[in-house]
């Protein structure tokens, strides 16, 4: 009985935790698509924060789920950032299980990689390989900057994330509880 209840207490912490990670990517694709100036790319570190406190399967589904929304906001070609959203997240998620620590600084080098590879991406399809005009200003005034303010934004974007991971625990946690508790019983 009272395994029950820890089951259920703990599948409504998680299904808390995923309404919270949804309501945030939201918040984050609405202040990507509102104004007109150069702005950051909020969801590539807010995936990658959430990708390195889950498992493989659920990474590459926000992986998708960001990327999409990334492409509606940046109005690119759909899927164009959320194949590479899915890479970046699943490779977080594995090198987060086993190589890396749930620390600032791993979050920000590797949102400054995505982040870097996504605007190169975007700098070389969209813009080089169709010989616009003044190529090099279009990257200093607008990929450069975004890429930076994205870089900045990683910071907060990692302190609430991580509250809300260890409010609501992951499953990890949950499975270490569960083991620990079969072994005293």
């Amino acid at each position: 009985m009272r395994q029950n209840k820890e089951t259920s207490r703990y599948y409504l912490k998680q299904t808390i935790q995923w309404a919270a990670f949804a309501l945030l990517m939201f918040i984050c694709f609405v202040l990507e698509t509102a104004g007109s100036f150069v702005k950051p790319l909020l969801l590539i570190p807010l995936v990658l924060c959430i990708a390195a406190r889950t498992g493989e399967i659920q990474a590459m589904a926000v992986g998708v789920f960001g990327g999409l929304l990334m492409d509606i906001a940046c109005g690119k070609l759909l899927g164009y950032n959320a194949i590479w959203m899915v890479i970046c997240c699943v490779t977080v998620s594995l090198l987060h299980s086993y190589l890396l620590r749930d620390k600032l600084l791993n979050i920000l080098l590797l949102t400054a990689v995505c982040a870097g590879i996504q605007g190169y991406l975007d700098f070389v399809f969209y813009y080089a390989i169709w010989e616009h005009e003044d190529v090099s200003l279009i990257y200093m005034k607008i990929m450069l900057p975004s890429s930076i303010m994205t870089l900045i934004s990683a910071i907060p974007l990692f302190f609430i994330v991580r509250w809300i991971a260890r409010l609501c625990g992951n499953r990890r946690t949950y499975e270490l509880e569960k083991t620990i508790m079969l072994n005293y019983q």
